[in-house]
């Protein structure tokens, strides 16, 4: 090292240390009232979190009949009104859908599980060259098992799965109340979505700075894009692969072939590997039954995963993730551990926003002038 160059600290920079470890001190020393304060304060906001939610989704048709309708400056602004009621009741025909068509079938498809555990333990045994190939230890293991059990208690973790993801309330209105308040604010916050993004701008630019709004507006962006087009494109690509897997059960004369391809269609929202944990339990459901079906079964899906994986996927899905290789099973990964039940679900658009806002910074980076100062060199001159 240079012995002329010395290395000196400003005392802002000692301030702004001190104060730093004083907040990081003061956080984790109040960490389980902070806690609790987070806790009643999202609880308190549940009905607007749910507004959010519901108009975030609503949205998504809403931008197409905007764009469909005719309007002063062509985005259907004029009859924003029809185009949110056109939105509305897709929404409530999809979630008629899923009531009356999807949900029942899922159902029935966990009872089928339960009934035919103990039905395909007895099978096994009495099949000489399965008997052989499993240890007997684990066939006693399994079928010491209370599958009635089992079904629910994975009832129940779907359950608090489901409610864990959201905040703990109990208000006045309680959930449902809540749930009811946030449709309504839903379609204030719809028809007001121009007004409230200026506002939000506004906010940002003022307080935080141009820098900082433009950053905002990139990254809102990129998380939109990807949320949208993974949810739009699992959803379709599910019922289709659905719909696919239930007619060519019911053309090789499956027992059951709705109820099979709505567990794989739905199983199949969980990137890469539902699919086929959807057909490794319908093959166990027919395997009650007949073993020869439960292969042909399986066999079946195979060569109908190879299509909607080399066509249907690419198409609808894998092009608004943008994620390739394993790093969809990684969101996945990183998601259950982070986020539970629903992080199964929220993995890979998470983490293909991230991805995406690297690989701009990183290609942004790549243009400048090797005299650029890097971030680290940027904090390390600071202090």
């Amino acid at each position: 090292m240079d012995e002329k160059h010395e290395f000196t600290i400003s005392w802002k920079a000692c301030i702004r240390i001190g104060v730093t470890v004083l907040a990081v001190a003061f956080v984790a020393y109040c960490w389980g009232a902070l806690e609790k304060f987070l806790e009643l304060l999202l609880g308190g906001m549940l009905a607007i979190i749910a507004g959010l939610v519901i108009a975030y989704i609503v949205n998504i048709p809403l931008r197409f009949f905007e764009g469909k309708l005719p309007g002063p400056t062509g985005d259907g602004t004029r009859n924003r009104m029809l185009a949110m009621l056109l939105s509305y009741a897709c929404a409530v025909i999809v979630v008629l859908f899923l009531l009356v068509a999807v949900i029942p079938n899922l159902i029935g498809a966990i009872i089928k599980l339960a009934e035919a555990a103990p039905s395909v333990m007895d099978s096994i045994e009495q099949n000489a060259f399965l008997a052989s190939a499993i240890p007997p230890g684990i066939i006693e293991q399994i079928k010491s098992i209370d599958w009635e059990k089992v079904v629910m208690d994975a009832a129940s973790w779907l359950q608090s799965g489901l409610s864990d993801s959201l905040p703990q309330i109990l208000s006045v209105f309680g959930r449902i109340g809540a749930c009811f308040m946030g449709i309504i604010l839903s379609f204030w916050f719809l028809g007001e979505k121009n007004r409230l993004s200026a506002g939000v701008h506004k906010l940002v630019k003022t307080y935080l700075g141009k820098w900082a709004d433009e950053k905002f507006s990139d990254a809102i962006a990129v998380a939109d894009k990807c949320f949208r087009g993974y949810f739009t494109g699992a959803a379709l690509e599910g019922c289709i692969f659905g719909t696919i897997v239930a007619i060519a059960c019911t053309i090789a004369g499956m027992p059951d072939a709705v109820m099979l391809g709505a567990l794989v269609g739905v199983m199949s929202l969980i990137p890469m590997v539902g699919a086929l944990i959807g057909a490794v339990l319908g093959a166990i459901i027919i395997l009650a039954t007949s073993w020869q079906q439960a292969i042909i079964f399986f066999v079946l899906f195979l060569i109908l995963q190879q299509i909607e994986a080399n066509f249907i996927y690419p198409r609808v899905v894998g092009k608004h993730v943008g994620l390739d290789g394993m790093w969809p099973l990684i969101g996945v990964t990183l998601g259950v551990a982070l986020f539970g039940f629903v992080g199964a679900f929220i993995g890979v658009p998470l983490t293909a926003t991230i991805f995406r806002i690297v690989e701009a910074d990183l290609a942004r980076r790549e243009q400048l002038s090797e005299s650029e100062r890097s971030p680290l060199e940027k904090l390390r001159d600071s202090l």
